[in-house]
């Protein structure tokens, strides 16, 4: 039974079984929606304009607040990627 919860302790936030499953099954159930929403999108564009992006950006922002992820956030993004090329806003 050890392998159940060795993933969701390699952290250095780690969590219960519980807490990780219920963290992966809503945010996934949320992801599956926003595709779907997005492919109704990409023929309308006109309905749900941003939905699917937002739905993704809070993904992502939960993934980052919850501290489980920094290695692999550092490993995708260098430091200051966000910052540098995308959260400037043009005037």
């Amino acid at each position: 039974m050890k392998f159940l919860v060795s993933h969701v302790r390699d952290t250095e936030n780690p969590q219960t079984y519980f807490s990780h499953w219920k963290f992966g099954f809503i945010n996934s159930c949320k992801l599956i929606g926003a595709g779907i929403v997005g492919i109704i999108h990409a023929f309308c564009p006109w309905w749900f304009p941003f939905t699917t992006s937002s739905i993704v950006i809070r993904s992502f922002k939960k993934l980052v607040d919850n501290n489980r992820h920094k290695l692999e956030l550092n490993e995708i993004m260098p430091d200051g990627y966000l910052n540098k090329k995308h959260l400037k806003i043009k005037k």
